[in-house]
């Protein structure tokens, strides 16, 4: 199996800005192309996260971050650039991130449990609705769930419930309508849903992915465009580097894997095409290190990019507000 060196492409200088990116998503601010991520917290008590911008055509003095009510667990775009939609605490928002404004909640799930958050999510086919997931913050029952958000009317529907950290999420399109892949981390499965619009309504079918024998839990997950995703692995345990896998969906195969080396807990990947062809982006987090984990793993909580061999990538999705 192929096996390729990631290299450090950001390293946050503050310490709370490495605790948990995630959700790295490729938009356009300001009228530039801008690499934006979360920071779902700026520590292990601290209740509020951020937003981080990065614009790749700049020395990095113009790049910043976006103070959040609480702590966000996804940002996606919305299409004519600047604005996302993010999952804040219990609430659907909008982020101007040119202004660094906020919205007023658009939509609150119907959950009022103290543990629960928004976590992980992704834009429907066709850019009007969102599927994202909960998490329990103490990673210990099963009191999470899966979330439809339309943008048409900002109404909310859970889909699922059971779940305890819903994390990484893929669609797809067959002659049955829309597909679902998603993460429950704790299981270590990709699961597969048939989604159903009209009755925002889901319907399990199968498991698409048994990832029980890697080390590590899966977290974020990504579409190659050719029937394989990459997963990223949050290992919690020490390891020389941490590891994002391609796998082949239709056949459960591992196809081809990058490393992370000084940062075991890879959060999300991303594939982006820049001048030099089809990169791969990982977010990788310093989220409940011990000190002396801390110290063997100097590269935690960076951004790392690695070369593939795609020719191309899928476009990126953005979510139609009008």
């Amino acid at each position: 199996m192929r096996r390729t060196p990631a290299r450090v492409y950001l390293a946050p200088e503050a310490e709370e800005d490495r605790y948990l990116p995630e959700g790295p998503r490729w938009m356009t601010v300001g009228g530039r192309p801008a690499l934006a991520w979360v920071n779902i917290a700026l520590g292990a008590d601290d209740p509020e996260g951020e937003l981080h911008v990065h614009f790749p055509d700049s020395d990095g003095t113009e790049d910043g971050q976006r103070a959040c009510p609480g702590r966000p667990g996804f940002l996606l775009p919305i299409r004519g650039g600047n604005k996302a939609l993010v999952g804040v605490e219990k609430d659907v928002r909008i982020c101007d991130l040119a202004e660094g404004l906020w919205s007023d909640p658009l939509a609150t799930i119907p959950d009022d449990n103290e543990r629960t958050i928004i976590n992980d999510a992704e834009i429907v086919p066709g850019g009007r609705a969102v599927v994202f997931g909960t998490k329990d913050t103490q990673f210990a029952d099963p009191i999470a769930a899966l979330y439809l958000y339309t943008a048409i009317d900002d109404a909310v529907t859970l889909l699922a419930g059971g779940q305890l950290c819903s994390n990484g999420k893929v669609f797809a399109t067959d002659d049955r309508g829309i597909v679902l892949f998603d993460i429950d981390t704790p299981t270590r499965k990709v699961v597969r849903y048939r989604l159903n619009l009209e009755a925002r309504s889901i319907a399990p079918d199968g498991v698409a992915l048994d990832l029980s024998n890697e080390v590590g839990f899966p977290d974020g997950m990504c579409d190659c465009g050719d029937g394989t995703v990459i997963v990223a692995f949050y290992n919690p345990e020490f390891a020389e580097a941490g590891r994002a896998v391609r796998y082949d969906l239709r056949t459960g195969a591992a196809v081809e894997e990058w490393l992370t080396p000084g940062s075991p807990r890879v959060t999300c990947p991303l594939l982006v095409t820049r001048p030099r062809g089809v990169k791969l982006i990982l977010t990788t987090a310093v989220e409940g290190m011990p000190a002396d984990l801390r110290g063997k793993c100097p590269n935690a909580g960076c951004l790392f990019v690695a070369d593939t061999q795609f020719a191309q990538c899928p476009p990126h999705a953005e979510l139609e507000l009008e």
